[in-house]
């Protein structure tokens, strides 16, 4: 994989008739973050990469007066992978009844589990209660580093103020994002009705009929379907000001090689291994050292504290 790339253009870059391409296609149709978010490769047993905390100083000068002198800082930082690794099994009972071409249709199905693992791990990975996973976006956004906005401090919460969106957005360099439950969609849909909001939140279709949402110019995603392990940013968290888990956040983030990205020390690699020792089950090896890097120091702000309601202004 070139250094910084999406999942889906690695896996059009891989031949037709790999057993990769699907995989790796389905892996990323499953979440749209997985979709969209880049990711670059690194070596060694850590990513390093460098932040600003200084860009120096700039003045003017007078006529015949010597030059300013200016230097900036940057500190280093390090991040690390954690292996993703299964053995997707398919009984050899099934091929027996439905083809070889079954197979397929089975470990893609495996497949979705392992993009909803990551896609959890991406915004709620806690590396200090699991070590296994990396942090994720919530345990990143702290108001210790400015990355964390409350759209309401009241007890239970508030309806979404696009206001308090507003600065979200204006907290996030190069804002391109904004990641949201899957339950506040109807809310968004409702906001693209209301005629006084209009404009601001817009649903659009791309090409095949999937509908696309934006506000202000920034694409929603909303992580995966619904399904029987619910959504992604359930209306489960307890808010700024406390009362009952009845609210959400949102995160607003610049996935780019500069802001937000995925790091792996290598691609995906997929291995079939046939028929396993147990006899019973064939088996494909997916693997995938993957961790997460935040670039910039605003690159991604989380806004606390939404009610499942109608927005407000």
């Amino acid at each position: 994989m070139p250094e910084v790339m999406t999942l889906p253009e690695y896996a059009k870059g891989l031949e037709k008739t790999s057993i990769e391409r699907p995989l790796i296609e389905t892996f990323a149709k499953e979440s749209d973050i997985l979709e969209v978010l880049p990711f670059e490769g690194f070596t060694g047993a850590a990513f390093e990469g460098y932040r600003e905390t200084d860009i120096g100083t700039a003045a003017f000068r007078a006529i015949n007066e010597g030059a300013g002198s200016s230097k900036g800082k940057i500190a280093p930082f390090q991040e690390t992978s954690f292996p993703i690794d299964t053995i997707l099994k398919v009984d050899k009972a099934i091929l027996l009844r439905h083809g070889e071409g079954r197979r397929a249709k089975e470990e893609a199905m495996q497949m979705k589990a392992q993009s909803k693992l990551f896609t959890n791990a991406f915004l709620s990975g806690d590396n200090v209660s699991n070590p296994k996973e990396p942090n994720g976006l919530k345990a990143r956004c702290t108001a210790a580093n400015g990355r964390l906005l409350h759209n309401s401090v009241a007890s239970g919460g508030a309806p979404l103020s696009l206001y308090e969106l507003d600065k979200a957005i204006m907290n996030t360099r190069n804002a391109n994002h904004i990641i949201a439950s899957l339950d506040l969609l109807p809310r968004f849909i409702q906001a693209a009705r209301d005629t006084s909001i209009a404009g601001f939140v817009i649903q659009s279709w791309d090409e095949v009929g999937t509908p696309k949402m934006t506000y202000a110019g920034k694409r929603i995603l909303f992580g995966y379907q619904k399904g029987r392990d619910g959504v992604i940013l359930p209306f489960t968290e307890v808010a700024q000001g406390g009362g009952a888990a009845v609210t959400t956040s949102l995160f607003v983030v610049d996935l780019s090689a500069d802001g937000l990205h995925g790091i792996q020390l290598k691609n995906i690699e997929v291995k079939d291994m046939g028929l396993l020792d147990d006899a019973v089950n064939y088996g494909t090896n997916v693997s995938w050292d993957v961790g997460l890097v935040d670039e910039s120091d605003y690159c991604v702000t989380r806004l606390t504290s939404i009610t499942n309601a109608a927005f407000v202004k």
